[in-house]
């Protein structure tokens, strides 16, 4: 069974810095690869990234699956507009090819891996001490 261990991210937040758990994925943009670290999210049903992500890897916005984004609050001017679509990814810690269902958020937003399609292939196991976390393949 083939594996990964990917160290923690340092992160600057509003009281200090923290470690997150992160994996890297590849995404083909017009003429190569570009590499983007996602925090690893298992709270989160699906996957999160930016609008312009989409746009950059040629997907057209516009034909997703639209979704009203919310968060703490539930008022309607804090909800942000969103689009789920596939998305071909690129786990290159093992040379896989992933496709992945995202919501692309209209607006800043944080590249997370959710549950959804991406825990489907590996087991996770978070190491907070040791500040990494193990993929483990199990396809």
């Amino acid at each position: 069974m083939s594996s990964f261990t990917k160290s923690w991210m340092r992160q600057k937040t509003h009281t200090g810095t923290t470690h997150r758990p992160i994996v890297d994925l590849a995404f083909k943009e017009k003429k190569n690869y570009n590499l983007y670290s996602f925090i690893v999210d298992s709270g989160a049903d699906i996957s999160l990234a930016p609008r312009q992500l989409a746009e950059r890897i040629g997907l057209n916005w516009a034909r997703g699956s639209r979704i009203s984004l919310t968060g703490i609050s539930t008022r309607p001017e804090c909800s942000v507009e969103g689009r789920i679509q596939e998305a071909a990814a690129f786990v290159p810690d093992l040379a896989l090819n992933l496709s992945l269902p995202i919501c692309f958020a209209d607006g800043d937003a944080p590249y997370l891996i959710g549950r959804e399609g991406f825990f489907d292939w590996f087991n996770i196991t978070l190491e907070k001490k040791k500040r990494r976390t193990l993929f483990r393949l199990t396809h």
